[in-house]
């Protein structure tokens, strides 16, 4: 206790405060998987439902708390996005569900010391509502006999009240239930749409864009896109989000043991489960971060939205051999993999998967999407290609929404080419090589006019990655005895 009449000396501790995140809202995150709901005031309410988070503190009240993150999906991002890359906003998508018997682990009960009026059960995800103390002779009253709260792990805290049934005693029988992240399955983060329209899982991706004002660029399934049907559903749910925004899907290559457990695997199981597209971009394996063995994608959307922040929120460079915040690299076991350059390049990049390399800090390593090697076109081959692109797509959709249901007038065909064309120029030659809008007559006849239909075509042309430099050296004699004719004789 702290004396009250002040002489001498004292300190304190202040918590040390989290990074403030970059934000960048031209590229944000949505997240689909769990998370520790049962910490929150309601964790019935944080279920199926589009959530923003813009700061690490909001995190804890959007979607909980826990020591215990690698079995969290949801937390990998959170770790990834504000413990590490500092960038922000980010949507999620909690699909853990109190309410579903898979979603809980029975019963359990425990005998707990008193210490202090205190009592503490050592266990995460523990759900208050189905906390119960009892002995044989007496069932005790929350509020009443004790108090229950969170310590900063995530563990249960009971304390006991000073004129309750409890005081005094030196333990108590505490029985409760269980979130469990494990009973979660694949067709939980697929979703769907019941026969009352109720979305669940990655059917709700279109509605962050109405619940939250955010777009997603960046689909993420922390560890369960390691499974073909999430991957294969990612793919197709980041095509026209909302009906009107692309974006782009990062995966989680397996690397358990039915998945490659090293480098010469890959081909295989990318090819087994993940689908050769431009909408997709596969990463291999997983990550270690603080102790914890967590998802490459969780990181690596992190930090292209880390980079795209820093480059004035425009996605045009690529997080080819850009510093990943991590401390290593394993398989799902948490087994160390390594691999040199040259097995990074011929045994992932070569088959459109993204590794990591550490040189001599740990850098994302590939620029490939999982459409090569079948395809090559740059659109379809360069992650930052497919960003970019559909970067500038959706900002001629947010841009021009409003001329929606206005008068189909030249004015309006002006006013688009001329306000569209000062954007591509603005991002010429910084960001892109050039572009161009036009409105061309020919194909827009009165016809289409008349019936309030107009097209028009933009072309444009992006950067490649830098993917390879080459310098000849030869040794030149000539060099060596030029430099002796220049010495004084002796």
């Amino acid at each position: 206790m702290s004396s009250k009449y002040k002489h001498g000396l004292s300190t304190k501790r202040k918590k040390t405060a989290a990074v403030k995140p970059d934000l960048c809202a031209s590229l944000v995150q949505c997240v689909v998987g769990t998370a520790p709901v049962n910490t929150l005031e309601d964790p019935y309410g944080a279920v199926n439902v589009p959530l923003l988070i813009e700061e690490k503190e909001q995190a804890e009240d959007v979607v909980g708390f826990t020591d215990e993150i690698e079995r969290y999906t949801i937390m990998h991002s959170i770790h990834a996005c504000f413990d590490k890359h500092a960038v922000a906003p980010i949507t999620v998508i909690n699909v853990l569900d109190p309410a579903n018997p898979r979603h809980v682990e029975a019963d359990v009960g425990v005998v707990v010391p008193v210490v202090k009026n205190m009592a503490v059960v050592r266990e995460c995800g523990i759900l208050l509502d189905k906390v119960s103390i009892a002995d044989d002779s007496n069932t005790y009253e929350l509020e009443k006999d004790y108090l229950l709260s969170f310590d900063s792990n995530g563990y249960l805290v009971v304390a006991v009240t000073d004129d309750g049934a409890l005081d005094g005693k030196s333990s108590i029988n505490v029985t409760y239930t269980k979130i469990n992240p494990d009973g979660v399955t694949e067709e939980d983060i697929i979703g769907g749409v019941d026969r009352n329209r109720v979305k669940t899982g990655l059917e709700l991706l279109d509605d962050v864009y109405p619940e939250t004002g955010v777009f997603p660029s960046v689909v993420i399934a922390p560890v369960y896109s390691r499974i073909p049907a999430v991957a294969a559903a990612l793919e197709a749910k980041v095509q026209r989000i909302f009906g009107m925004f692309n974006g782009i899907a990062f995966v989680d290559l397996d690397a358990t043991e039915t998945g490659a457990q090293n480098f010469y695997q890959v081909k295989d199981i990318k090819e087994k489960n993940v689908p050769s597209s431009r909408w997709v971009a596969a990463f291999w394996p997983m990550v270690k971060s603080e102790g914890h063995v967590l998802s490459f994608s969780a990181f690596a959307a992190a930090l292209l939205q880390s980079i795209t922040a820093a480059n004035k929120n425009i996605p045009s460079e690529s997080v080819d051999n850009m510093e990943l915040l991590i401390d290593g690299i394993c398989t799902a076991d948490g087994s160390a993999v390594i691999m040199t350059q040259d097995d990074v390049n011929d045994y992932l990049n070569a088959n459109g998967v993204i590794g990591a390399l550490k040189i001599p800090e740990w850098k994302a390593w590939g620029n490939n999407t999982a459409a090569y090697p079948y395809s090559k076109d740059p659109i379809d081959r360069w992650v930052k290609g497919v960003t970019m692109l559909n970067y500038l797509e959706n900002k001629f959709k947010s841009d021009y929404l409003p001329a929606i249901g206005r008068n189909c007038s030249y004015k309006l065909v002006q006013s688009i080419v001329g306000e569209y064309n000062m954007t591509l120029n603005s991002l010429t030659p910084d960001y892109i090589a050039g572009g161009e809008i036009i409105f061309d007559r020919e194909e827009n006849p009165i016809e289409k006019i008349r019936i309030g239909h107009l097209k028009f075509r933009t072309r444009y042309a992006d950067y490649a990655p830098t993917e390879y430099i080459e310098n000849e050296f030869a040794y030149d004699v000539g060099i060596l005895e030029a430099s002796f004719e220049g010495g004084d004789d002796e």
